[in-house]
């Protein structure tokens, strides 16, 4: 019986998808399987993840016919999982040694169901670990359905971001939206302890995660390769606002996420104008014609002498 099946989504991922799969099938302590799923990339993903499955045993490779985005290609891995566990790691992040092991120990020796650790900032285009990280107590909290709608008090962290191990039987249930390419992490995290399933968030630093933007270099990352929807998101929120099993309390939660959605969506469009990054600028621009408004509100309040970013 293998213990953790990691399940690692791939798209465009050919320059740095090598540090990804070495990083979990390094993993002591625990027996290792790694499913890398090909999402239609557009670059040498496929043969590069090939050429890995050559020398190391513990890497199957699937292909999807079909561009499926992050939720569908995690879904189509899962499916494939043998372990008894379950590990989601993103083409551009890496675990730190001993991870797993540590997440299978914390889990089992609670009996949850869903386990996660707090992220290493890494810098990609800097090749390093940013300066500033997360406050790291070793303890263990168990995060609630209304966690996932504001920043954690003791680190400012959105839990929306955490790439948690869950049980294998809870596979039936962990199923990713497929419609939606940035955020469905949050939904499938936010509907799971809404019914109550027991999910644990150890303190302790050992996924490394690459920013968008990094703290060292100031670049946008070269690991970053989905297009950021900020306005799904924020349509996502009010979407789930309409429950009917939500109280009013739940609802003002979700009303001050859309807001901030919307508010990240109009400094993304800003950051990658200052830095002139054309590629990421007309995609955001193309995406909505809201954007296009937005940008010319936030150019016109910037010539009245508007500093900062925009609000």
């Amino acid at each position: 019986m293998i213990d953790v099946s990691v399940i690692l989504p791939a798209y465009n991922a050919a320059r740095f998808i090598r540090r990804a799969v070495d990083s979990a099938l390094a993993q002591d302590g625990v027996s290792v399987e790694v499913i890398a799923v090909n999402d239609a990339s557009k670059d040498d993903t496929l043969a590069v993840l090939r050429e890995l499955a050559q020398t190391r045993p513990g890497l199957r490779v699937l292909d999807n016919a079909a561009n499926l985005g992050p939720g569908g290609t995690r879904n189509a891995g899962i499916a494939a999982a043998q372990g008894r566990w379950i590990a989601i790691l993103d083409a551009d992040d890496a675990f730190a040694p001993g991870r797993l092991a540590r997440l299978v120990s914390v889990a089992e020796g609670q009996g949850a169901g869903i386990v996660a650790d707090l992220p290493v900032f890494y810098d990609m285009a800097a090749g390093q670990a940013a300066r500033t990280q997360l406050p790291a107590s070793g303890a263990v909290q168990e995060v609630r359905q209304a966690d996932f709608l504001e920043p954690d008090s003791a680190t400012g962290l959105d839990f929306g971001l955490l790439k948690p191990m869950f049980r294998a039987d809870l596979r039936d249930r962990w199923h990713y939206a497929e419609g939606v390419r940035h955020g469905e992490d949050f939904e499938l995290y936010f509907d799971l302890t809404g019914q109550g399933e027991r999910f644990l968030l150890l303190h302790e630093a050992l996924y490394v995660f690459s920013t968008r933007i990094g703290e060292i270099s100031g670049s946008f990352s070269p690991g970053s390769v989905t297009d950021v929807d900020y306005r799904g998101i924020a349509a996502q929120s009010r979407r789930l606002a309409a429950r009917a099993d939500l109280d009013a309390g739940m609802r003002e939660l979700l009303a001050v996420r859309e807001a901030n959605a919307l508010r990240a969506n109009r400094r993304y469009g800003w950051t990658a104008l200052r830095k002139r990054d054309k590629a990421r600028l007309f995609a955001w621009l193309k995406r909505d014609p809201a954007n296009r408004r937005d940008m010319l509100a936030m150019v016109m309040a910037k010539l009245r002498g508007h500093r900062g970013l925009p609000d």
